[in-house]
């Protein structure tokens, strides 16, 4: 199984054919300006995967044609379509532009009276077309004839075009760092296994669903969705039993930005042994600052993650949990989950709502054994 970050897309794309009807044109074709208003582009942002398409749809004015003698109302033009990401004929370049495909008014039979009509199309972008604020999308109406003896419509658009709409396109949404941890996965017993992630956002996407998932077999661990105070940085895990099947697996993010839906994957592998094996130790060191605080303020806490047999080392992307209790109380209660980096540190800024006591816990894994950090109280004022 490939070990890199691979990316699907869930759902499929086409291109939106041209209507079906009667195809009236004059030879060669001829154009003029047309009232176009209500423009909307969907989708604008570049898609994580090698290629899509963006909607777009706008109003057409005066669409039709009057009643014809076969007591049908016909289109009153052809449109065709062009989009460019880079609209800067100012600099002295070359406007590289790309064709759009138009789902056409067809001939109707009932009178579509004299409101406008609403146009729809689509275009091709690619994942390595440029975000930016030149993108533009234009037409080219093609007048067409009255009804009368059909004859074919030009195959290339009229030499006169017109702007409809000009739109930013923002980047692709990426999931990057996807951190498993252990990997691989050896299973003696119940595991927990840890999952870290960035996702990196550009303006409306969700995280709808994450599941460690065995492809083959369709088994799956549902995860949660939620994202840490950054709304970018993701931790959470799963506690994998024996019974679980050996072989790759992958952790999944299925994330939806406008009408797409897009799925992040990261492959790992899970095995199994009976055979014993002593568990390296690990510690964690915890410091809060400040420790006296008022009420609404913020408190950092911070330290270093180890794991060792004979010396210590630090625990690579480890993720911790946070728990407080109460001054006066008993119980502990989990906080948030907390992320090492590859150096063993971490930290986390909170607001602390009352007085007492923080510690870090560690996991335990196939390989380690869990260990709490010295707890410190916190004074809120």
């Amino acid at each position: 199984m490939r070990k890199g970050l691979r990316l699907l897309i869930a759902g499929a794309s086409g291109v939106a054919l041209f209507a079906s009807g009667v195809a009236i044109a004059a030879s060669p074709a001829s154009a003029e300006p047309v009232t176009v208003s209500n423009a909307v582009v969907n989708d604008t942002f570049i898609p994580p995967v090698s290629q899509d398409i963006m909607s777009f749809s706008f109003d057409l004015a005066d669409a039709y044609h009057g009643k014809a003698p076969d007591n049908s109302w016909y289109p009153k033009y052809k449109i065709w379509a062009r989009v460019t990401p880079d609209y800067n004929p100012g600099a002295g370049v070359t406007v590289n532009w790309r064709t759009a495909s138009v789902t056409q008014l067809a001939k109707v039979t009932t009178d579509p009276g004299t409101g406008a009509k609403r146009i729809t199309g689509n275009f091709t972008v690619q994942n390595n077309d440029k975000p930016g604020d030149r993108w533009r999308l234009q037409i080219s109406p093609e007048l067409l004839p009255v009804a009368g003896t059909p004859s074919p419509t030009a195959t290339t658009a009229p030499n006169a075009w017109q702007d409809v709409k000009t739109f930013t396109v923002t980047p692709a949404t990426r999931v990057t760092n996807v951190g498993i941890d252990p990997n691989p996965v050896v299973l003696k017993g119940a595991t927990d296994v840890g999952f870290s992630a960035t996702i990196e956002k550009f303006g409306g996407e969700t995280l709808k669903q994450v599941r460690a998932l065995h492809p083959s077999s369709g088994e799956y661990y549902s995860l949660g969705t939620s994202l840490e105070g950054d709304d970018k940085s993701y931790y959470n895990f799963v506690t994998m039993g024996t019974d679980a099947p050996a072989g790759s697996w992958q952790i999944k993010f299925t994330i939806t930005r406008g009408t797409k839906t897009y799925a992040f994957t990261k492959g790992f592998t899970v095995s199994k042994t009976s055979a014993p094996a002593a568990k390296a130790k690990s510690k964690i060191t915890m410091s809060i600052a400040p420790t006296k605080v008022k009420k609404g303020k913020s408190i950092k806490i911070y330290g270093k993650v180890y794991r060792g047999v004979k010396s210590w080392g630090v625990w690579k992307k480890k993720v911790l949990k946070l728990y407080f209790k109460k001054k006066g109380t008993k119980s502990w209660k989990f906080v948030s989950y907390v992320g090492a980096n590859n150096s063993g540190k971490y930290s986390k800024t909170i607001k602390p709502k009352y007085d007492g006591y923080f510690r870090m816990a560690a996991t335990a894994t196939s390989l380690t054994k869990s260990s709490y950090s010295p707890y410190k109280l916190v004074d809120v004022r």
